[in-house]
């Protein structure tokens, strides 16, 4: 299960690098990202508490989460596997969102960076005031801080469902 998971968020990433257009501002983040996730898949060597998920709670109006994995991690300090520089504690967590009770519109506050991939139907992000439309698959990120609004994209369409990775200093 835990290979799976971060052999989807390496796949997701690296997508996410190389399609994106400005990949110099993403890299220092990117390499950063896989290695906390190369660190997932190491037994016991970096796990501090046992991985767990959650029940679902609203993050904002019409908008619900359920975390999928959550874990905290010991990173090595400038990538020295054995700590001999010290170490970074850091929550890396995958939720899925949904919006709920009818909600065409939601918008998310401001938190620490994350990624965000759009599972169903077309949505339209604002994000820093700058409006894009997102269609299934779309992956982006959101810089710590930066709020962002999603409304629904089809008239048809009923909800919106992102999957999110977030990475956050710990403890």
């Amino acid at each position: 299960m835990r290979r799976a998971i971060t052999e989807l968020l390496v796949d997701s990433i690296w997508r996410m690098l190389v399609e994106s257009r400005c990949i110099s501002r993403f890299v220092p983040l990117g390499i950063i990202l896989l290695s906390v996730l190369a660190l997932i898949t190491i037994p016991a060597a970096a796990q501090t508490s046992a991985p767990s998920t959650s029940a679902a709670k609203v993050i904002a109006p019409g908008l619900e989460s359920t975390a999928r994995y959550a874990e905290k991690l010991d990173v090595p300090k400038e990538g020295k596997p054995n700590f001999s520089a010290g170490k970074l504690t850091v929550e890396a967590e995958i939720s899925h969102w949904t919006t709920i009770n009818g909600s065409r519109e939601f918008t998310v506050p401001s938190q620490d960076f994350y990624i965000a991939t759009l599972d169903n139907g077309t949505a339209v992000t604002v994000i820093n005031g700058e409006e894009k439309l997102r269609h299934a698959g779309d992956m982006w990120a959101v810089q710590q801080g930066q709020s962002m609004t999603v409304r629904i994209g089809e008239r048809r369409q009923e909800n919106v469902t992102l999957d999110i990775f977030s990475v956050r200093p710990g403890p």
